[in-house]
Order: C-alpha cells, then structure tokens, then sequence
C-alpha cells in the first residue's frame, strides 16, 4: 500500500505501510527506510497522553544502573572534546546529569516533565541543575553545552527537525552530541514491526534507521 507522508528524518513524502497495531499504521520512508506512526498524534493528543503517563516513575527503580551506565558514556564523551560544559536533554530523572556532575562536568539537565524536574530539583540539589524547558526553549536562552546527551528522547519527539535544529544551536565549536533511539533498521526488529517491543506508539512515534538518524543530522550541520 501506497501512502503520502512526511518522513520525519529525510523529508521524503513517499512511504509504504508496513503494519499497525492498536489505532495506528507504521509507514516505511522509501528513501531512509525510517518508520513513522499514522495517523500522527497532534501536540494535544501527545499532552494528554504524557499527562497520564505513569511509566517514568519507573525509572528511579534503576537509579545506580543508569547512574552507572551513564557514567560509562560520558567518560567517553570526555575524549572528543575539552569543554566542561555538559547538558543532558530530556534529563527525565537526572541520572546522566548527576554522572556528568560526578565526572567534574558542569552538569545541567532539561526536560518537559515538571514532576521529574521538581523532584530532581529537591533530591539531587548539589548535583547539577534543573530546568522545566523545552530544547527548543533553551536554545532561544542564548546558553551553549560541549556535550550534549539525549538517551532515548527522539523517538517521543513530534518536531525531530526543531529539536536537532535546537541541539545544533546549542552544541559549541568542538563539542559532541551523544543520541541514542532504538534502530528500526537493526536485524533483531521482528519481520512484524508491530511486533518489536519498541513498536509502542504513541509514546514512540518516529523510528529511526541509521541511515534516516544521519541524514537528519547532516542536515543541521552535525558531522560524525
């Protein structure tokens, strides 16, 4: 089946459906192979559905793994670049910000959750700072990073061009940006897509290939 879209990574506006599940359709981009959810939710569909969202909490279940596990990542971060000016976007409950901060970094977190900023604000007081923004808002502050860390953040993301346009604004001469999203094009994603336990939406809505996640960059001036 044939259908028009918007790819999210390349801007191609060709696609072929490849599955659904629930309510929703998964469109394959010809160019990129990355994968997109139709119909797409609205910015008011994706507020309410965060807003009844119970999911996050979890995570502080997990703190010293992921504290830990970040540490790992931004060490070496550290060799690609010399600033100490670190932003972790998309911080949820500050775990990569309290490693950065662990690491002698000028650690700061932002994230669109205010009840995980709220609480990293009073928990982890001393370990960085946290700011209820949106990236796009924080890039409009004028304030820069030399590392920038957004783990598993782009997948949720409706505007995947404004964010990345927002990192790019941020990012110093010289610094690094660390994404990380699950890889629609890995061997290991089911022949039924809908089947892949990352195939959630729409809490995930845009599913990057490696080629898609490169274009997508290039496109804003990020080079490997």
């Amino acid at each position: 089946m044939q259908t028009t879209f918007h790819c999210r990574a390349c801007t191609s506006d060709t696609s072929k459906k490849i599955a659904s599940k629930d309510s929703y359709s998964f469109l394959r981009c010809d160019v990129c192979d990355t994968v997109t959810v139709a119909p797409f939710p609205s910015p008011d569909e994706l507020k309410a559905f965060y807003e009844a969202y119970a999911g996050t909490t979890d995570y502080t279940k997990k703190e010293k793994r992921k504290i830990q596990r970040s540490t790992r990542r931004i060490a070496r971060l550290q060799k690609f670049t010399a600033g100490r000016s670190f932003l972790d976007v998309g911080c949820n409950y500050g775990f990569g910000v309290v490693a950065a901060h662990a690491l002698g970094l000028d650690a700061h977190g932002i994230d669109v959750d205010s009840t995980a900023i709220a609480s990293n604000q009073q928990r982890d007081a001393g370990r960085g700072t946290f700011t209820y923004i949106p990236v796009e808002g924080y890039a409009a502050t004028g304030k820069k990073a030399d590392i920038i860390y957004t783990s598993e953040v782009i997948e949720h993301v409706p505007d995947t061009n404004s964010f990345v346009a927002a990192l790019s604004n941020i990012l110093n001469p010289g610094g690094v940006v660390y994404i990380t999203t699950p890889d629609a094009g890995h061997f290991r994603v089911p022949k039924d897509f809908a089947a892949w336990d990352a195939a959630i939406p729409p809490e995930h809505i845009v599913y990057f290939t490696r080629k898609g996640m490169k274009k997508l960059l290039e496109r804003h001036g990020f080079k490997d």
